[in-house]
């Protein structure tokens, strides 16, 4: 049986470069789920998804990706990770996002 260890939302606004809409130090848990949801009226937004496993290197998990008005992105991990990095920038212009993430530990 599993227990919540981290749960949490997140917002902001896409800007011209790459910034980090969720930084989450999650190397205690197992299961870890995250949504990104673009909540702009009208513009899109760009996203990728990098892990760490310890150190300074980045494993790209998520490519970049659009996501448009409305829309909304699902990522699930059962594996061991240190760090996941969601980042976002402006797509068609900048636009407002919303993260949800949830972790769980054995």
């Amino acid at each position: 049986m599993y227990r919540q260890i981290a749960r949490g939302s997140n917002s902001g606004v896409t800007g011209a470069s790459y910034t980090n809409a969720l930084v989450w130090q999650c190397s205690e848990l197992g299961n870890k789920t995250m949504l990104l949801k673009n909540v702009h009226a009208t513009n899109s937004l760009k996203y990728k998804l990098l892990g760490y496993a310890g150190g300074g290197i980045a494993k790209e998990l998520v490519a970049e990706t659009t996501l448009l008005s409305g829309e909304t992105a699902q990522f699930h991990y059962d594996r061991q990770w240190q760090r996941l990095e969601l980042q976002v920038i402006n797509g068609t212009g900048a636009a407002t996002y919303q993260v949800d993430y949830e972790g769980q530990g054995v």
